[in-house]
């Protein structure tokens, strides 16, 4: 084997190592990232949870810090906008304590919305399994700590009663987008 062919096998391997390790740092994380709550967790966190194909992940290299709330296609059952905001409260609740910067709220993996860890740190902070007029306010705030994904806030501040009920507006439009 002359050396050009040493070469040429060299420079094969190498852009065949370029390939690979691109194509493995630009996957989706959603999709293939690590899972932080896992269905079967997310079932364990409550028993109504059965059967919901939703799961916590964070990317394989995580520099900054990002989890995604990945709502899936209903496999096992059905399942609707106050089970998914049930499970995302309780996955706040569940990771209290663990170090990340920001959570994306992913429908079957493309990200629509994110909330800063420390605004989804404090929704988990007041909800408590049960308390069923705490539980809905948490509903109505989840829209105002929710961000578009080029930073600016999803969904307008609102005040008064008649706010009270675009706030509700807010969160059906945000769960219906994570459901589509």
């Amino acid at each position: 084997m002359t050396r050009t062919d040493k070469l040429l096998i060299l420079g094969i391997v190498a852009v065949l190592a370029l390939v690979g390790i691109h194509a493995f740092l630009s996957v989706d994380f959603v999709k293939n990232g690590r899972k932080v709550i896992s269905r079967v967790e997310l079932k364990n966190l409550d028993p109504a949870n059965n059967g919901i194909n939703i799961e916590v992940t964070q990317p394989w290299i995580n520099l900054n810090k990002e989890l995604a709330f990945n709502v899936g296609e209903p496999d096992e059952r059905d399942f609707d906008r106050f089970d998914v905001t049930r499970c995302l409260l309780q996955c706040a609740q569940h990771l209290g304590e663990r170090d990340f910067s920001r959570i994306y709220l992913c429908n079957k993996g493309d990200r629509l919305y994110y909330i800063s860890a420390a605004d989804f740190k404090q929704l988990g902070e007041l909800y408590q399994t049960g308390q069923t007029l705490n539980t809905i306010s948490l509903y109505v705030k989840l829209p105002q700590v929710a961000y578009t994904l080029n930073d600016s806030l999803a969904f307008p501040a609102h005040e008064g009663m008649l706010g009270s009920l675009s706030d509700a507006q807010d969160w059906n439009t945000m769960m219906s987008n994570l459901l589509k």
